[in-house]
């Protein structure tokens, strides 16, 4: 199953690139996702809680970031998972593409979604991929606009509060600029399981 969703990010091409590929820092803007741990460098492994219809699902399973081209800023991201109650497998291949946009930055996710098993026969309902897709992007995408909003703010508050001028204490522009990345950071993954537009 083919299934395409766009979102808009209040950010520059280059920052919601570096937010996005931040597993641990957004998995908690994505509905009944769970981060586990991270088993390598870009392999995560998590749980995500879903419900098709009348039924509930939980899969257990591992994320990986296979490839990642700033220069395009393309992503391809592999998931596969299983159901904790033996009912069936999910795994999904997605192109994450992100562009220039009035908002902003538009992000664009192409999904290859394979479901097996019962998981496969509930998922088969009409529209209910879809729909449920649907609407985990979106909530997704407006968890990560307020977070990325309390982030500015915060940073907005520390800035005017610190000295300035003469006061200000003299700091490496490299070691500034890391920290400022890292505190974005550190305020995707469930995505990977679907999304809204059929091709």
């Amino acid at each position: 199953m083919k299934i395409q969703n766009k979102f808009d990010v209040p950010a520059s091409p280059e920052q919601a690139w570096s937010i996005l590929l931040d597993v641990p820092g957004i998995v908690g803007c994505v509905p009944g996702a769970e981060l586990i741990s991270r088993e390598a460098e870009n392999v995560y492994k998590g749980r995500v809680s879903v419900k098709l219809g009348p039924v509930a699902l939980k899969f257990n399973g591992t994320a990986a970031i296979e490839e990642a081209d700033p220069a395009t800023r393309t992503a391809l991201i592999r998931a596969n998972g299983a159901d904790q109650q033996g009912r069936g497998n999910a795994g999904a291949t997605t192109t994450m593409t992100v562009e220039p946009s009035e908002a902003g930055s538009t992000v664009t996710l192409d999904t290859d979604l394979q479901l097996s098993g019962l998981v496969a026969q509930y998922g088969r309902a009409s529209g209910v991929i879809n729909a449920v897709s649907s609407t985990i992007i979106s909530q997704f995408a407006e968890n990560l606009k307020r977070q990325m909003s309390a982030t500015g703010e915060a940073e907005a508050t520390d800035a005017a509060a610190a000295p300035s001028g003469a006061d200000r204490p003299a700091q490496n522009d490299n070691a500034l600029g890391g920290a400022m990345v890292w505190k974005i950071f550190v305020n995707w993954f469930r995505s990977l399981f679907g999304s809204s537009k059929r091709s």
